[in-house]
This record gives structure tokens, sequence and C-alpha cells, in this order.
């Protein structure tokens, strides 16, 4: 398309400088996927069954309450060889009973500025389903729906 551009403004006497945007690319905006979530309705079964098919170990556990875990595993057959690893985890959480499977965000990426994130994701096509809060580690996050109704978490790390 530049190029033809180019060539018609030439074709009629012209000079062409045409600009293109190009699209940002995650590399080079800092967006990075942080974890992806798996729910589950008994998070230590899960958790154990990661363990066990796929040699994945415990890192930590952001939410361990009566009501709601987060049961976070990476690659590492130990869980000081999980926490070095530089793969992706994955984060086990309960789901109720009652919640459908995907009621809660899978995807779950740190961004380097939220509201510079929420902008673009919404300029996009997203809707924001809940506004930034904090978590009890010093997390600011939010939510977002993709265009398809996929849920997407955006993380801010301080």
């Amino acid at each position: 398309m530049k190029a033809v551009l180019a060539a018609v403004a030439l074709a009629i006497g012209g000079t062409a400088t045409v600009t293109v945007a190009t699209p940002a690319y995650a590399q080079e905006t800092g967006v990075r996927v942080r974890s992806i979530r798996v729910l589950a309705t008994d998070p230590e079964a899960l958790a154990a069954f990661y363990a066990k098919a796929f040699g994945m170990s415990e890192t930590r556990r952001p939410a361990n309450s009566a009501t709601f875990k987060e049961i976070v595993l990476n690659s590492g057959s130990t869980p000081e060889l999980a926490k070095k690893a530089t793969t992706t985890p994955i984060v086990i959480a309960t789901r109720g009973k009652d919640m459908p499977a995907g009621a809660m965000a899978a995807l779950i990426l740190e961004v380097p500025d939220m509201d510079k994130a929420i902008a673009q994701a919404t300029a996009a096509g997203a809707k924001l389903m809940r506004p930034v809060a904090k978590s009890a580690e010093g997390l600011s996050y939010a939510f977002l729906t993709d265009p398809d109704g996929n849920q997407v978490e955006l993380l801010l790390k301080q």
C-alpha cells in the first residue's frame, strides 16, 4: 500500500512521503505474560496433578483462605528450582462450585503503565470490568474483557 501511494504521488508529478502507523509489539511496550490462571474446585488436588504430570512445584500462595486459594506453580522438581525458573507460571485458583469454567481471567498480563494499558485496550475494543485496585502484595490490578468476552487481568508491580 505504501508503495502504491508513493507511485501515485510520483505519477502526478509530486514527491511522496508516506507514513504508515505500525503496531506496538509487546516486547517494545514492556507488556509480558505474567501467568496463566487455571480454575479448580479443589486447588490442592489440581496443584498435585500438575506437579505429578508435568514436574512442577509450588512457589507461593498469594491467597490462602478457607474460601479462596491461589497456588502458584512453575517448572522445577523442587520449590527452589521452580522459584528460579524463567518460564511463565500457572496459578491454580479456587473456582466456586456454582461458578462456570471460564468465569475468571485466564490470561494475566504485567504492564508497565496501568492507565496507558487500560486506555489502549479499551480503544482497541476491550471493556473495563473492574477498575484498578490494590492487592495485599502491593500489586495494582484491573480486569477487562476482550472483544470476544474473555477476561484479561492486568497487573502493575510497584
